[in-house]
């Protein structure tokens, strides 16, 4: 492959942002990808602040995974107690709206133990 800007160039990589040929002449090496010079520097920079945060963030995720169903199971027994014990029956609205809370607690936790589970080393 040869420079996009020097087709008689070889290039030395390609451009984070463009995906286009850079010569040694034409890119700038940022220490985590090329750029063309001058032009997506600060493009290729807030790429790599993008996918650094969205690792962040990611890697948090399981440690947060608790906190909804939590919540949910929570308002489920409130719901479900006020509507049994002072409305007087389970089919009161207060009543079915916590067992919807608690239906939905328990899936929601079923879904994040799916998707940010703990993985068994092998």
């Amino acid at each position: 492959m040869n420079c996009f800007n020097h087709p008689d160039k070889p290039a030395i990589g390609t451009c984070k942002a463009c995906s286009k040929g850079l010569c040694m002449e034409c890119a700038t090496d940022l220490g985590h990808g090329l750029a063309c010079k001058g032009i997506h520097e600060t493009e290729v920079n807030n790429l790599n602040m993008i996918v650094s945060k969205s690792a962040e963030i990611y890697s948090a995720a399981p440690k947060n995974t608790m906190i909804a169903p939590f919540f949910y199971l929570f308002m489920g027994l409130v719901f479900a107690g006020f509507g049994y014990f002072s409305m007087g029956g389970v089919t009161d609205l207060p009543f079915v709206m916590g067992i919807g809370f608690i239906v939905f607690g328990i899936v929601v936790f079923v879904r994040n133990r799916a998707i940010f589970g703990v993985k068994k080393n092998k």
